[in-house]
């Protein structure tokens, strides 16, 4: 049983810290930093109480406190009501000194690059605490400027069920082009409002399950890549406390697309656990694996063509189906054939890499980024060439054991059916062709240093071309519910 399962409430974040530190090499893990966690349908209407609290835990005396309120141009409901403005007016009726910072147009989607970051960070330097209402990129970016200002007091209102960076202490940000996870800080405070929530495009709650689909997925990828020396980091507890309050996503996801108040509450904790997991392990690559690297490539696809950017976890689930699809092909491989894995080309890795990006970034420099992350990844598999070997000489064997675990494609697709969340490309942005999406599958292993079952594939000559349609094939039968 895992330790966790004694714990009623996850948002008991003491409960959790208490069961966390008795776990096996606790002290490899990161303490958790937030200091409260709220999930409710009055969450948000708490933000100046709780502000007022947090700013006395920092110790900051002032009679009438700056804060910063970092949102976008987007208009979020609470029911009939605009949340941004209500927020402004409970901080303005506590007595605080509000200066308003709004980033992007309605035109153009917000992106976590240098230009937003900085301007937040510019404005944070001139407060006393900071109070961000709205989407994950906000979220990330008041997240780095607060960081950035000093760690000063910092209260996130969740807005949507869509990721579950609002309660890590990271943040992805656009780089030279290139999606990338930086360290930045835990909020101080995470408002969940469950009203808000509810009251969200259904897209923005069923992308959120697609998301919340990986920890089926990219855990595998996190131990394969522990297995073969190129992660330290992994380790057991993170893992067992998201699925422990994970439950049965094909059995509480019915009725989310229709906005089932048991459904949003639960998978506003689901991922609101998703994120503490991320942020105790010191890593991303507990839940981000192949499907992750799916994502990102859609997301630096649609930045360098000017396309709306996609729902990240929307693209997470419909991507999850292919990193199941890719395992299954691996165990499929090595039932037929013994592998054997190949001395990487240095020169024709590089050559790859770059022309993988060439036609997003003419310049090169999307691509010198992705290739400097890239060579790193491959210096390491040539020093760990004989742990790689013996775990290809080892893999079948624990396959068949059903180790790493990692749910069937047929039942990751299932739960995204019954919950109304994409399953398939088709369902994606619309500038989403085929072509796009076999690009983004076929070169996810060269965007960033992180081992996944691709690179694993990659490695011993089962990536080809035909390999890729294969899984893509196998991924999109099971998105349209096609037994085969």
């Amino acid at each position: 049983m895992s330790l966790f399962a004694s714990i009623s409430d996850p948002t008991d974040l003491d409960a959790v810290r208490r069961v966390v530190a008795e776990s096996p090499r606790a002290g490899d893990l990161v303490p958790l930093g937030i200091d409260r966690l709220e999930i409710g349908p009055s969450a948000a209407l708490a933000v100046a109480d709780e502000l007022r609290r947090q700013i006395e835990r920092h110790g900051v005396r002032t009679t009438r406190p700056r804060v910063l309120l970092i949102i976008d141009s987007t208009l979020i409901r609470r029911g009939e009501a605009d949340l941004k403005a209500l927020v402004r007016n409970l901080l303005d009726d506590g007595g605080f000194d509000v200066e308003t910072l709004v980033l992007g147009d309605a035109a153009h989607s917000l992106h976590a690059d240098d230009a937003a970051l900085d301007a937040a960070a510019e404005a944070a330097s001139r407060a006393d605490a900071v109070v961000s209402v709205g989407s994950g990129t906000i979220s990330d970016i008041a997240k780095v400027a607060t960081d950035r200002a000093g760690g000063i007091p910092f209260v996130l209102v969740q807005t949507a069920a869509s990721v579950d960076g609002y309660t890590d202490n990271v943040s992805v940000i656009l780089r030279a082009g290139a999606k990338r996870t930086i360290p930045s800080r835990w909020p101080d405070a995470v408002l969940a409002d469950t009203t808000t929530i509810a009251t969200a495009p259904a897209e923005l709650n069923t992308s959120g399950f697609g998301e919340l689909l990986s920890l089926y997925t990219a855990p595998a990828d996190w131990w394969l890549a522990a297995r073969v020396g190129l992660d330290a980091t992994f380790h057991e507890t993170p893992r067992d406390l998201l699925l422990t309050f994970a439950g049965s996503p094909r059995e509480w996801g019915a009725g989310l697309a229709e906005g089932a108040t048991e459904a949003v509450e639960q998978l506003t904790r689901v991922l609101a656990i998703r994120g503490i997991g991320t942020g105790i392990a010191g890593t991303t690559a507990c839940l981000s694996g192949v499907e992750h690297l799916v994502s990102h490539l859609l997301d630096m696809h649609a930045a360098a063509t000017g396309n709306q950017t996609g729902l990240h976890g929307a693209q997470v689930g419909v991507a999850s189906l292919v990193a199941a699809s890719a395992w299954e092909h691996l165990a499929s491989r090595l039932a037929a054939a013994s592998p054997v894995r190949r001395t990487v080309d240095r020169v024709a890795a590089r050559d790859a890499v770059l022309g993988a990006f060439a036609h997003l970034d003419p310049s090169g420099a999307l691509g010198g980024e992705c290739w400097a992350d890239c060579e790193r990844k491959l210096e390491a598999i040539a020093a760990s060439a004989d742990a790689v070997d013996a775990v290809l000489a080892e893999l079948p064997g624990l396959l068949a054991q059903g180790q790493p675990a990692i749910m069937p494609v047929d039942d990751l697709a299932a739960a995204l059916r019954v919950a109304g969340a994409a399953a398939s490309p088709a369902e994606l942005e619309p500038w989403l062709d085929d072509d796009i999406w076999q690009w983004a599958v076929a070169n996810c292993h060269r965007m960033r240093n992180r081992f996944t079952v691709v690179d694993l594939l990659d490695l011993v000559g089962w990536w080809e071309p035909a390999d890729v349609d294969a899984v893509l094939r196998r991924a999109r039968q099971a998105g349209e519910g096609v037994r085969t």
